[in-house]
């Protein structure tokens, strides 16, 4: 065998054949925010070429310019760096493939694969065809020896190349150039998602920790980047400009484009219903369902507790982090209490991403602040979707309210039979029968324990 086989697949004999164009990505923005009004000069030439792309702020890019820069995911000592690696890499593997493909003993090994099979048919014929069937075996076994021997001889001549070091256009150390500069304002103020998104994306989140930046969220939900200055109004894709929301917090924001969220989050705490037309039973006609929040899972008082422990609630009076949450389930409200200095505020349970953050909104957060407030305008025309205010006196209006049903209940009658408290069962129109009070456990234990109705006249 030639001892010099490894030359003919040299790495550097394929460059050549490389077309790096071919392998870099490119934006898509193009299609959607194409232009043939030419209003100004090319941002990045200064030439006057249409058509071209229109920029969020309202600058203009030419079409030269556009399928020049989105390609580029670097600055340009980095991006060439890039570049000589996808070719080299490119090239590499260009070179492993022709050099498996042209493989005498691999070549060998294909053949008497076939050949071993083969020789089965031949053993039914006759028992002496056994040994052809062994001598192609070890052929096989030798021929594969051999291949993996060469393919590990040509691994150690010419090793894969190493991805170097690159650093984006956010990156703190990183050194701009002139042009990077005007690049990088090109990318801040890109149509769409610019193409080093999924960049920006990790390092927003590692820079709020993960969590959703609304405090108080159990952040339980798919994290989103959010836009804090909208795209449509001239907003940067930089990571000052950016911020961390889950699902939920982030399809309150008002902005346009953030419909597109409801429908599509479904969980198992809630569902965002979209707007839509649905048909009436009772005819063909159609009427518009509104946009709304179906809740499946309302905040425990287990939870609220964990909230307190991360976020470390206090009262906003005196400091108070011992806060006591009571939890009336049959009016689904929660009552917040500080116990050391009489503040009482009650308010609707609500998903935990309502409820988290509400109470933030009243309490004073010692740990893990978030550097974002939920927007309610979508909630707010909700019947009871407000909370109160602190309060010295305990007996609020709600609690006043609740006062008052156990009030009405301590006067009606007690079963007979059972001692629970009775109902009054009213007939419906086509009922005969006069109305009584029932014991509310008939279904349950079967109690029939009953009591006249006796209907009090008022002067």
């Amino acid at each position: 065998m030639d001892a010099n086989w490894h030359h003919a697949f040299n790495p550097q004999e394929f460059l050549r054949r490389v077309d790096v164009e071919h392998l870099l990505e490119r934006n898509d923005a193009y299609a959607e925010n194409r232009t043939d009004k030419l209003g100004k000069p090319c941002i990045s030439c200064g030439g006057m070429i249409v058509p071209g792309l229109l920029l969020n702020e309202g600058s203009y890019i030419c079409r030269q310019c556009f399928d020049r820069i989105s390609s580029i995911r670097y600055p340009e000592k980095y991006e060439n760096l890039r570049r000589q690696h996808l070719i080299a890499s490119e090239a590499y593997h260009q070179a492993r493939k022709s050099m498996i493909d042209n493989s005498r003993p691999l070549k060998i090994k294909r053949i008497a694969d076939w050949a071993f099979w083969l020789s089965f048919l031949l053993y039914f014929i006759h028992i002496g065809f056994i040994a052809l069937t062994v001598v192609i075996f070890l052929v096989d076994r030798y021929s594969n020896k051999l291949h993996a021997g060469r393919l590990k001889r040509w691994d150690a001549y010419y090793p894969e190349p190493q991805e170097p070091l690159l650093r984006h256009f956010h990156d703190p150390v990183v050194e701009l150039t002139t042009q990077d500069k005007t690049t990088l304002y090109v990318f801040n103020h890109w149509p769409g998602y610019p193409p080093f998104w999924g960049y920006l994306r990790e390092v927003v989140l590692a820079k709020d920790h993960w969590r959703c930046q609304v405090s108080g969220c159990p952040s339980r939900l798919e994290l989103h980047i959010h836009h804090i200055k909208p795209v449509s109004e001239g907003g940067e894709h930089s990571p000052a400009n950016l911020v961390t929301l889950c699902d939920f917090h982030h399809a309150l924001e008002p902005d346009k484009g953030h419909e597109r969220i409801w429908g599509s989050i479904k969980t198992r705490y809630f569902t965002l219903v979209r707007s839509h037309e649905r048909s009436n039973r009772a005819n063909t006609a159609t009427h518009t369902v509104r946009a709304h929040l179906r809740r499946l899972q309302l905040v425990s008082v287990d939870e609220l507790r964990e909230l307190t422990q991360i976020y470390g609630f206090s009262c906003p009076h005196c400091g108070n982090t011992r806060i006591e949450f009571t939890l009336y389930s049959r009016t689904n409200t929660i009552e917040v209490n500080c116990p050391a200095c009489s503040k009482l505020v009650v308010g609707p349970q609500g998903l935990t991403e309502e409820a988290g953050p509400r109470l933030a909104e009243l309490l004073r957060v010692t740990r893990n602040p978030g550097r974002w407030k939920a927007r309610w305008n979508m909630l707010a025309g909700r019947k009871d979707a407000e909370w109160g205010t602190w309060n010295n006196n305990r007996a609020t209006r709600r609690r006043k309210d609740y006062k008052k049903r156990i009030e009405q209940d301590l006067l009606k009658p007690m079963c007979p039979r059972c001692g629970a408290t009775m109902r009054l069962i009213r007939p419906k129109p086509r009922d005969s029968w006069e109305p009584f009070w029932g014991c509310p456990k008939f279904k349950v234990t079967g109690c029939r324990g009953s009591v006249k109705y006796v209907e009090i006249e008022r002067g």
